[in-house]
């Protein structure tokens, strides 16, 4: 009887177990959108890949799957007035051991970035980015991909529209997918040739120091110094020694008499300082509702106030909702 019955809370158990991670796999983040960019070789030879988007309902759980040697870079969300802050995170691991950078954003609108190691077969660069079912659901999503301006020979799985050169003379390629399914995978693939391995945007590297140069073979004796040889020369002339006397005399009643004109300036009496009306320290009021993006939203750079699109990916600049 005692057996039987723990069989029983045993295989309770394995269900409960079971219908619960169903449900939480059932759970994706509700995202107003999101757009992800893959920049291979940007500033570091591996591939960045930076996450933006905007939780449809705020205080909500991001669950993110992240490769086993990625290298967290930037976990942020950004304020009322767009400006992106440094937001919590952690990391856990399931029981097949895949990592999983787990936040929830302080505001509705998030990045996160981190680098992963870029496959290479000789010349060629092989990106190959899987999203699992259930991690996100979104009203739109777009993808952007940002190569060297070394690059050549791209391929593109799904394939993307060129947007031309973008800064630093990069192949910038972009395309709106739409709207992304809770229950749909999504992968994309990039193939492209960097036979020089040029990066973006590399770091300025500091000039090496001078080496230091070899000593003169024979070395010419040292001048005789300055003072010495104004000394015999006044010494060796009265006139010019009665001259410099009367220089000094001039240079000390010079210091003398500037002396005195700071010392009857500092006993006359200050003005009073004129009486200052206050000033009520201006607060930078939220973007109301209705108002334009304060960022885009493919490639997060911050719109001029007059800018109806991007200036960087040349995206129509849209209202908040």
């Amino acid at each position: 009887m005692k057996r039987s019955s723990l069989i029983s809370i045993i295989i309770a158990f394995l269900l409960t177990s079971t219908i619960l991670g169903g449900a939480r796999a059932q759970n994706p983040v509700d995202l107003a959108w999101v757009v992800f960019k893959f920049w291979p070789e940007y500033d570091d030879p591996r591939l960045l890949v930076i996450l933006d988007g905007q939780l449809s309902t705020p205080d909500q759980e991001v669950r993110l799957p992240i490769p086993a040697d990625a290298d967290v870079n930037a976990v942020a969300a950004a304020n009322e007035q767009g400006r992106l802050l440094t937001n919590e995170w952690k990391e856990e691991k399931d029981d097949q051991g895949q990592r999983w950078l787990v936040f929830t954003p302080a505001f509705p609108a998030f990045r996160v970035e981190y680098y992963t190691a870029l496959a290479m077969d000789g010349d060629k660069r092989i990106i190959d980015f899987q999203l699992p079912a259930g991690v996100f659901q979104a009203k739109t999503m777009s993808v952007e991909v940002l190569l060297p301006p070394s690059s050549k020979d791209v391929e593109l799985d799904p394939s993307l529209e060129e947007s031309g050169a973008a800064k630093d003379e990069a192949h910038l390629y972009q395309k709106e997918l739409g709207a992304l399914a809770a229950d749909q995978p999504w992968h994309q693939k990039i193939v492209y040739k960097n036979p020089s391995g040029a990066l973006t945007a590399p770091e300025p590297q500091a000039s090496a120091p001078a080496a230091n140069p070899a000593p003169a073979p024979n070395p010419e004796p040292a001048a005789e110094p300055a003072a010495s040889s104004l000394t015999s020369r006044l010494l060796a002339n009265p006139w010019m020694l009665l001259l410099a006397g009367v220089a000094v005399l001039f240079i000390v009643g010079g210091a003398v008499g500037l002396w005195l004109t700071r010392e009857s300036e500092e006993e006359l009496p200050a003005a009073p300082p004129a009486p200052r009306r206050g000033r009520k320290k201006q607060e930078v009021a939220p973007l109301p509702q209705g108002k334009l993006d304060r960022f885009c939203r493919n490639c997060g750079r911050e719109f001029g106030p007059e800018d109806r699109f991007c200036r960087y990916c040349g995206t129509k600049r849209q209202r908040l909702e």
